[in-house]
């Protein structure tokens, strides 16, 4: 699969196996879909369904030391290893946003812990959830349950009577989606291949250059992509407004789209803000209009709020380890 990789706060991303965000390089090696950019967590790799018990066969967990090494969670065949913010290490286990745990006490975001496990022989991508939770119950007595709550969520819906897309949506080209076909056919194909090194990086779009088919990027104020579905802007568009959105837009397929706007609160993404908390917002530009108008003049969409059912997590305890 192809890198990701963020330039000045953002994020590029093409297949989920390593980013670099504000100087502080973060590889991923985990065998997961794309991480769309601004998410608070990657996506669980797709799979037949994995026993609940599922373990690591061994687990060393120390206070994290910051040595100037890279960042990094990293899940290869024998050994996974994170020194992310629990914080992120919750919500990657959970696959939950941030607006859908609830009770999670306050420290997880400040602390890390520098984390090496041994996952069992032959464990599949789809267990990596799995192991994480049973490793959070484990080792740090994570207590959990599940509750379905009437909560403020958006409805994105066509701005226009007509129907008709705003200037920077427009449907992804024939050639696009024959490469976007051809990559997943090839990484079907390697499924259950040997592990390899990772593919070299690919050359990496300029802040203002058209970006390369299949591609993401997400820095303060801009979200765009080219050969992704409407549903896979929706996730970006959930965690900017914090709130989950449907898409009642009736679009299918795959589309290019550019979007700029104010954010509300720069610096807001949790992955950036949790991985640089030392580090200024980057600059974004004043004259921008807001995410509800950009929406409407650039994409044609529009966001209305409503109240639906939200899935949400409740965490009744949540404890520090005992340090290996």
């Amino acid at each position: 699969m192809p890198p990701n990789e963020s330039n000045s706060g953002g994020v590029y991303s093409a297949g989920g196996i390593r980013m670099r965000i504000r100087g502080a390089a973060v590889f991923v090696i985990a065998l997961v879909p794309v991480m769309a950019a601004g998410q608070q967590f990657m996506p669980a790799a797709p799979g037949p369904p994995v026993d609940p018990n599922t373990r690591f066969e061994v687990v060393a967990i120390k206070r994290y030391a910051d040595t100037g090494n890279p960042v990094l969670m990293r899940m290869t065949p024998g050994r996974f290893e994170s020194q992310l913010p629990l914080g992120l290490l919750l919500r990657q286990a959970l696959q939950k946003a941030d607006y859908q745990i609830v009770g999670a006490p306050g420290w997880i975001d400040m602390e890390r812990y520098s984390i090496s496990a041994k996952p069992p022989d032959g464990a599949p991508p789809a267990a990596t959830t799995v192991l994480l939770v049973n490793m959070l119950k484990d080792r740090f007595q994570l207590e959990m349950h599940l509750e379905t709550r009437e909560l403020p969520i958006f409805h994105l819906v066509m701005a226009r009577e007509d129907g008709r897309l705003g200037p920077d949506l427009k449907p992804t080209s024939a050639e696009c989606q024959a490469i976007i076909e051809a990559r997943i056919a090839a990484a079907k194909a390697a499924a259950g291949a040997p592990a390899g090194p990772p593919p070299p990086l690919p050359p990496l779009p300029g802040p203002n250059d058209p970006l390369p088919c299949g591609f993401v990027r997400n820095p303060a104020g801009v979200l765009g992509g080219s050969g992704r579905t409407i549903a896979e802007m929706l996730r970006a568009l959930s965690d900017l407004v914090g709130r989950p959105v449907i898409d009642k837009t009736g679009l299918a397929g795959l589309y290019d789209f550019s979007l700029k706007f104010a954010p509300e609160s720069a610096g807001s993404n949790t992955m950036l803000r949790l991985l640089s908390p030392g580090l200024p917002p980057p600059a974004v530009d004043p004259n921008a209009p807001s995410l509800s108008v950009a929406l409407q003049e650039q994409l044609g969409l529009k966001l209305e709020g409503a109240r639906g059912p939200v899935e949400v997590v409740v965490i009744d305890r949540f404890e520090r380890p005992t340090l290996d």
